[in-house]
């Protein structure tokens, strides 16, 4: 599983999604730091969504509307990677 979230997209996907909530993919696109390509956005909410990370919710509308918030278990891993975040500051 850490091969799941351990990557860089992974971590800054999570944050963002911690930060401002349940969002479409063009807006987190736009609001992951760094400048995430589309291709490796989707790759990597696929990749969370599989590891139970993230919820992916379509809505039955025309155009299809579809967004991304995190699960119970992704609300929960949140505070330990601030927590690694903040060590890693304070030793770096």
């Amino acid at each position: 599983m850490f091969e799941r979230f351990g990557s860089r997209w992974a971590l800054l996907v999570l944050l963002t999604l911690s930060d401002r909530g349940v969002l479409r993919f063009s807006e987190l696109m736009r609001a992951v730091p760094g400048g995430i390509s589309e291709r490796m956005l989707a790759v990597t909410v696929r990749d969370l969504e599989q590891a139970g990370l993230v919820v992916r919710t379509v809505y039955p509308e025309v155009p299809p509307r579809v967004e991304y918030g995190l699960t119970l278990k992704g609300e929960s891993l949140v505070p330990h990677i601030k927590s690694l975040l903040k060590w890693a500051e304070e030793n770096a």
